[in-house]
This record gives structure tokens, sequence and C-alpha cells, in this order.
């Protein structure tokens, strides 16, 4: 391995807008209004209300926070509102198969955070993201499954790095100092998946978020680190990644966009249950009957998926999000599924919890990660089957842009009103074309 940080921190720290295709620019605006549909939908989550009060204890701040009030310091507030925008496990996933990655909860934490420090355009926003975004997804990439096998959350591990990556970007670091801010990035890199179904998971990408910014801080005041963390004899590779493929790092870079493969969930839990929930919603949609019609459900998926969401029986909303039997039981009574189903209230509703008991999940090696077969048996003995190859939000099948609209007024509108969202939602769609971004920030803050 040779020189890897040093590549994709010196292609991070000087991308400009200029060198993106339209089409990556136009996937850059979706990730924006895409992510903060979920901050705002997280804004007030319990987990986001006590970081909100440890960052009032720390200190006071000028810094933004989506959805909210009170201000942050800048470190602080990429905390917040990082976590905030992964909490409800309704953000943006990457998962092309050899990684899975939430691209915008670590990165936009850090270009709203910095748009209150050193004023830039909504141009200058975007390819920051875009910096980070392929900085983190390459890393995961090179870091293989094995990775996230081995206990990793790859959201907070490789997130470390693509919040530096913006950071450089913004902070206009040389290409030498991007590298130091990779390192002080790649020392802070963890987050592990024995936290999931607590608050712990969401803060992985807030502190990815909140370690970025500190890193490409340090660096522009000349904290040293190593240039070589993630090739390096006993850098992120060779520590975290049992078969790393290093050659990924830089594979294709300024060709090969990943931010092209990203997907948007249509539904606020993990995104392994979407196939299934697609199956059963458009059983229900084509043949008409009602869940108290349904006997049993077998729902057959990727065994990977299968083990992911295999709590049976959830009991907090943050367990729900990933419980299969639960997902499939929202589907089969809501006529949309949505925030308040994955909820505590929503775990342990009677009417879902009974529901659960009717389904049955079977591992299929043979399905991938994006797919299902689900088989619906009613009480009179009909049997109904719907196959899903690509659920929706993903690359193949993916959610059109007036849906993403939808999302976004969805979460927005409570909080901002209903005006105002709207508003705010047409800022996004031309975020390119702002000369201070730091403007679109501070709104998203104004509560109603």
């Amino acid at each position: 391995m040779v020189d890897e940080t040093r590549s994709l921190s010196a292609f991070a720290s000087v991308l400009a807008y200029e060198d993106l295709p339209e089409v990556v620019v136009h996937e850059a605006h979706r990730a924006l209004l895409d992510w903060l549909a979920c901050a705002f939908a997280g804004a007030h989550a319990a987990g986001t209300d006590a970081l909100v009060r440890v960052a009032g204890r720390v200190g006071p701040g000028s810094t933004t926070l989506v959805g909210r009030g009170e201000r942050a310091s800048a470190p602080f507030a990429a905390l917040v509102n990082g976590f905030a925008s992964h909490v409800e496990d309704y953000d943006d996933t990457f998962n092309p198969g050899g990684t899975t990655v939430h691209g915008s909860a670590p990165v936009w934490p850090v270009v709203f955070a910095a748009a209150q420090q050193t004023p830039f355009s909504g141009a200058r926003a975007l390819a920051a993201f875009v910096a980070g975004f392929e900085t983190e997804t390459r890393v995961g990439l090179a870091a293989g499954p094995e990775h996230y096998e081995a206990g990793w959350h790859v959201t907070g591990t490789t997130g470390h790095l693509g919040a530096a990556a913006a950071a450089a970007n913004l902070f206009r670091l040389a290409p030498d100092v991007a590298a130091q801010a990779f390192g002080t990035a790649g020392t802070q890199a963890a987050g592990l998946k024995n936290v999931y179904g607590t608050d712990g998971k969401a803060l992985h990408p807030g502190k990815a978020a909140m370690d970025g910014l500190l890193a490409g801080l340090a660096a522009a005041e000349g904290f040293s680190s190593s240039s070589d963390v993630l090739e390096g004899e006993r850098g992120f590779l060779a520590v975290l990644a049992p078969a790393p493929k290093p050659d990924l790092l830089t594979e294709g870079l300024g060709r090969t966009w990943h931010l092209l493969a990203n997907g948007y969930k249509a539904y606020p839990s993990g995104s392994l249950t979407h196939p299934t929930l697609d199956a059963i919603r458009t059983l229900r949609a084509r043949h008409g009957f009602t869940a108290g019609e349904v006997s049993e459900v077998e729902a057959q998926v990727h065994p990977y998926a299968a083990t992911v969401t295999g709590k049976v029986r959830p009991r907090t909303g943050l367990d729900a999000k990933f419980s299969l039997t639960h997902g499939a039981a929202v589907a089969l009574v809501a006529d949309r599924p949505g925030i308040e189903h994955f909820t505590d209230a929503g775990a342990t509703d009677p009417v879902l919890a009974e529901m659960r008991e009717r389904v049955t999940v079977v591992a299929e090696p043979t399905l991938t990660k994006r797919g299902a077969v689900v088989t619906i048996t009613t009480t009179d003995g009909r049997r109904f089957t719907e196959s899903v190859t690509d659920n929706r939000g993903t690359p193949d099948n993916p959610l059109p842009d007036d849906d993403l609209a939808e999302k976004f007024l969805d979460s927005a509108g409570p909080v901002l009103g209903a005006s105002p969202a709207r508003e705010l939602l047409a800022d996004c769609w031309r975020a390119g074309e702002l000369g201070d971004f730091a403007a679109l920030v501070e709104r998203t803050g104004a509560v109603s």
C-alpha cells in the first residue's frame, strides 16, 4: 500500500463544484434534502434532548441546531445534528454489497457547523459534502464486509474520515495538511454494533461529525498526526479490517462517483426491512385484504437481513426499527408506515404486537439484501405472493424527487410551519446557487 491516505485526502481537499458532473450535483441536492428531513424528524428525540442539555452544560455557543431554538458550540452542534439525523434510522443508505454507510449523517453536520465559522457559497457546501461522501464510502469499501461483521458500525468508523474530508475541503487545507486531518480523524474512528437498539448507535455519526470537524480545525492550526492513517502498518485497515482491499480507496477516483449509488429511505426503519414492507404494501393494494383477514405471513429475506432484523418482539422504538416482524406488522396495519409506528409506543402497541406473532422470517441465500419474497395466507385460505428485487429508495428503484420533497415537508412542516418549510425546500433545491450557505443553515433552526 502506497500513499493512499495522501491521495484520497488530496482529492478531497481540492474538490470543487466545477469538478462535479451535473448528475452528481443533482444527487448532492437530493442528499441535502433527505438529510435535513431526517434531522428535523429526530430534532426532538429523547436522545437529542439529552445531548442538547449536555451541550448547554459544557458552555454557550452560536451554531444552529436543526429544528431547535437552542444554539451550541460548533463541535457540539455537529454532534447534535449528526445524532438527530440518524436517530430515527430514516437517513440515506449506501449499500452496494461490500459495505453499508449512512453517508450524510457524519458529513452534512460538518458543513452546517463550518458555514457559521467560515462563510462560503452553496456550491462549496455541495462540493465539500461530495468530498466527504466519496471519502467515507471508499474507506468502507476498502474495509469490506468483514469490518462490519467484526462488530464495527461502518457509519461511525468511516464517517470520521468523511467528516474530516469535508472539513479539509471547506477550510481549504493544503493536501499535506489534509492528510494530517485524516490522521487525527482516523485515530478516533469508532462505533460498536453492541450498542444497536440504544441512543449509542446514532451517537456514532454525531461523534464522527464532531471529531472530523475538530480534526480539520486542529490540522489548520498545525496539529500533527500520521499521514498514512489508512494504509499504515498499524493504521485503519490493518487494525480494523480483517480482509482489506486498499486499492478501492483510490480506484476510479474523480471518475467513479459513489454518491450515484446512494439510497434514500421510504420508511423510518432499518433498510433491510424495506423489501418486506414494499412487498406487503403491494399485496394489500393489489388484493384489498385487511390486516384482520391475515392468518400468516412468511417473509423470505437474505440471511444477513434475517439476522440483523431478528428482534422478534421489540420493546422499544429503537429495537422496533430493526425488527422485521414489527415492520411487517406495521405494513399490514398502517396505510402509510411512519415515524410514529417505530416509537416506544408503537413497539408496545397491542395490535402491532399481536400482528407480529403471525409473521415468520425465513433466511433465503439466493436473495440479495434489497430483495424479499413475501407470502400472505388469509383466514379463508387464500395465498398471495410478491417478490421484490430492489426495494423503493435503492439506486435501481430510486425515490423520485417529488417523494423526497414530500418526506422533507412531512418532517420539516411540523417543526417550522408549512409555509417556511416549503420555502426552505425550494432553497434546498437551488442550494448550488446560494451565495451564502449560512443563511440557509440559520433558517433550519427557526422553530414556529
